[in-house]
């Protein structure tokens, strides 16, 4: 009988724990009045035990097992048993102790008969022979059964309460088989799960199949490998499984019948798809099932399961596709209706599964198509020059914003050609107009780039400029946006670029060297001269004149000292618009997250201020700008959108005085036309998206009270040391958020040594390569400065 205390201690304990104490408790015996029993007799006819044989061994050293001779597994015939439990071996000159009887002195040995039941070890004249040493050990030893003397099966020490679990067990063909599969799962089981409750096949099934829904998924994705890679029990455990709650036999149904239903998600195939759809590229090979099961007379059911099939999302972008790439010969205005009802019926495949794993690049293309469709809607307004800037960057920079984003979310050739058919329907027209309105206004104010020195004008102490090539003012909108995100302060300008609105002219002009510069030719190249010395400006002198204005020069990969003033620059937009033209789009993101970079580490390394400028800006046609022919006897050279005239040469096209020296005229390739023939990407003329130009100034909301500096930060795989000038006595982190304790990623946060170092550890390897923030705290905890690590990485 079980007392009160032995069901505290069985609920605390696992079914196998369970198991060994009631072996245990078999072998008790009272000291005064009997010896120990020899041995413990265990008999199992029907084998039912044995799966748990191996991990009995490795339990109790002194249990044996009848059967073949294996000394590895202490295994062996009845004679050796014998031996075995005498630990000697008579050979012809005398005893042998064997080596494999390693256990105390005082534990009795068990011996297990599995296809033994306990009557025919009982019955010494029907015992067989191959059993028959061991038959007199019946009476010396004993033998662990019910107290009905009936042996014990499993479902009897499951349900039994006298010496067993108590447990309410179904007793019906597919528990017991159920139980019987998940035996040594079962024993691991804590008694205290499965009381309470009746215990059915399916509970059973569970401890081998305990997530169903994902052995279905990973099963459905690959039946021959998963059956191949599961066991006879795990696998009985999922068919039995899928029959009882999903319906299918996946031996007779097979992954046809299973994908079907998965398609369908009816009832608790609802479940197996949403598990799906969280994740589907771990399923890869399941959309070629789902195509393959789909019924061929689908009628609506409780569901739409249009979502489901990936043959009939293909066949919408098919459609769509179709759609796009007949938009050709329709007026801007209808071409814009048409996004927008393509929109109304597409804008739901982006939350279908098939858009997580790229099957629906269009409908993703289309939402952005909508918003050009809608930036466009609306004219640029102005009767001048800063009134038609004042329009664009109020809003205007959204309709070039759309055609990069629409660009940048598709791949495929056949894509990208549906998508520019569509993007040309309705931006060329717009992008056309607002240049020609704006050179038409540009006619009657010549010099509007004359402000552009005016820029960084006033120096100023702790300010670092950052030089952007190519920022267009659309692609600044994503920066500020980004670096508000990073929690930083941002304020907002814009302001002409110079003249003609390439990098020689426009960059020199927004620099702290402009007052050095100036020439009395063009050349050939728009690039000004030394005003000293008459030398045409190089990269080299640029740097020179900036050091002797007052400016540190930094180095692409350096903070500088955080004191005085300083000038550096990074980015490639420019570059990679001339050489992958309307790729560009492709390339916006990983250089909007380079600058964030950027100024984090600046501001960290002590800049007050970061003013991010860049030179022009640019258009961008996919398909191709449209030319428009310059005889080459008049210009001295010819770029893409201007041109550098000969003397006395005269032209037809509008003109525009040289930056540099307003009696030099420069010729404008009217509208959104370009000298030579098959460019989508181009600058140099006139339009707000090349001659409007960002301003953004950078402030950190964390103020350092006294003067910082990470000067060092080296990784050895998960430890990184850092060196700091005046950071003795701060505490340093490593954190993903710099304002938030919780998102520290080290072992433990330290203080900065006297000699500026100290060394922080990461300890979870999956972290390496997770951008984070190296955060120096005072003393109150207030983050001081940040600098931006990679995880491992140098």
């Amino acid at each position: 009988m079980t007392t009160g205390n032995d069901w505290i201690g069985l609920l605390m304990s696992t079914v196998f724990e369970f198991l060994l104490q009631r072996l245990a408790i078999a072998a008790d015996y009272n000291a005064n009045d009997q010896v120990a029993p020899a041995v413990i007799i265990w008999p199992d006819e029907e084998r039912q035990w044995l799966p748990l044989a191996g991990k009995l061994r490795e339990a109790l050293p002194h249990f044996l097992t009848l059967g073949d001779y294996d000394p590895d597994t202490r295994t062996g015939p009845a004679i050796w048993q014998r031996c075995m439990i005498a630990r000697t071996l008579r050979e012809p000159l005398g005893l042998t102790t064997l080596p494999t009887t390693e256990w105390p002195a005082d534990a009795i040995p068990i011996i297990y008969l599995p296809g033994m039941s306990r009557q025919q070890f009982r019955d010494i004249n029907t015992c067989p022979k191959s059993l028959q040493p061991l038959a007199e050990l019946q009476f010396n030893g004993v033998i662990w059964s019910q107290e009905s003397g009936r042996d014990w099966t499993l479902l009897a020490f499951l349900v039994t309460k006298e010496g067993g679990l108590g447990l309410d067990v179904a007793k019906d063909r597919a528990t017991l088989e159920a139980m019987q599969r998940a035996l040594v799962m079962l024993s691991d089981t804590p008694v205290a799960d499965l009381r309470g409750r009746r215990l059915e096949a399916e509970d059973f099934d569970d401890l081998l199949n305990p997530d169903a829904v994902c052995n279905l998924l990973l099963w459905l994705n690959d039946p021959a490998g998963m059956r191949q890679q599961w066991d006879a029990s795990t696998w009985g455990a999922f068919c039995s499984v899928s029959k009882t709650k999903y319906g299918f036999d996946p031996e007779t149904d097979g992954d046809l019948v299973a994908g079907e239903r998965l398609g369908l998600r009816e009832g608790p195939w609802q479940a197996v798809w949403r598990r799906f759809a969280e994740a589907p590229a771990n399923y890869p090979h399941l959309p070629d099932l789902l195509r393959r099961a789909k019924p061929t007379n689908l009628m609506g059911g409780l569901f739409d399961t249009t979502s489901c099939w990936p043959q009939d999302n293909a066949a919408m972008e098919k459609a769509l596709h179709g759609s796009l790439a007949d938009m050709s010969n329709l007026l801007p205005a209808a071409a814009r209706k048409a996004i927008r009802e393509l929109e109304r019926q597409h804008a739901q495949r982006r939350e279908w599964v098939w858009a997580k794993i790229g099957l629906a690049p269009l409908a993703f293309a289309l939402q952005y198509l909508a918003a050009l469709a809608e930036a466009t809607e609306i004219s640029l307004a102005g009767a001048t020059p800063e009134e038609l800037a004042t329009s664009y960057t109020a809003g205007g920079w959204k309709a070039d914003a759309a055609v990069l984003d629409t660009l940048s979310v598709v791949s495929k050739e056949t894509d990208v050609a549906a998508v520019k058919v569509a993007i040309n329907a309705i931006y060329y027209t717009w992008l056309a107009d607002s240049a020609e309105h704006f050179q038409q206004v540009v006619r009657d104010h010549p010099t509007i780039s004359d402000q552009a020195g005016n820029v960084l004008a006033q120096p100023k102490a702790g300010r670092c400029i950052l030089f952007a090539d190519g920022l267009r003012f659309d692609i600044a909108q994503r920066l500020k946006v980004g670096l508000l995100a990073d929690g930083l302060q941002v304020a907002e300008s814009w302001a002409f670029a110079a003249l003609p609105t390439v990098t020689a002219t426009a960059k020199p002009a927004i620099s702290p060297a402009n007052g050095q510069l100036g020439t009395n030719d063009v050349g050939s190249d728009f690039t000004p001269k030394i005003q000293a010395s008459g030398q045409v400006l190089t990269t080299d002198r640029f740097r020179q004149l900036l050091a002797g204005s007052g400016y540190t020069v930094i180095a692409d990969g350096d903070a500088g000292s955080g004191t005085g003033m300083a000038w550096t620059e990074y980015g490639h937009l420019d570059t990679f618009g001339h050489n992958e033209q309307w790729k560009i789009a492709r390339r916006i993101r990983e250089e909007i997250e380079g600058l964030q970079a950027r100024v984090q580490r600046l501001l960290a390394a002590g800049w007050t201020e970061i003013t991010v400028v860049t030179d022009h800006g640019w258009l961008l046609l996919p398909g191709g700008l449209p030319k428009v022919e310059l005889p080459h006897y008049l210009a001295e050279s010819r770029w893409g959108r201007c041109a550098a005239l000969k003397n006395s040469a005269t032209v037809e096209m509008q003109t525009v005085p040289w930056y540099w020296n307003s009696d030099v005229l420069v010729a404008m390739a009217p509208g959104i036309s370009t000298f030579y023939a098959g460019m989508e990407y181009a600058h140099g003329g006139l339009s707000v998206q090349e001659c409007v130009v960002p301003v953004l100034t950078v402030w950190s909301m964390l103020a350092p009270s006294r003067q910082v500096t990470i000067t060092e930060v080296k990784w050895t795989q998960m430890r990184c040391r850092i060196q700091i000038d005046g950071g003795g006595g701060l505490r340093a982190d490593i954190r993903t958020k710099a304002n938030d304790p919780a998102s520290s990623i080290v072992t433990a946060v330290k203080l900065v040594a006297d000699d500026g170092t100290v060394a922080l550890v990461v300890a979870d390897d999956s972290l390496e390569g997770t951008p984070a923030l190296i955060v120096l705290l005072g003393e109150d905890g207030t983050p001081l400065v940040k600098t931006p690590t990679a995880v491992g990485e140098n």
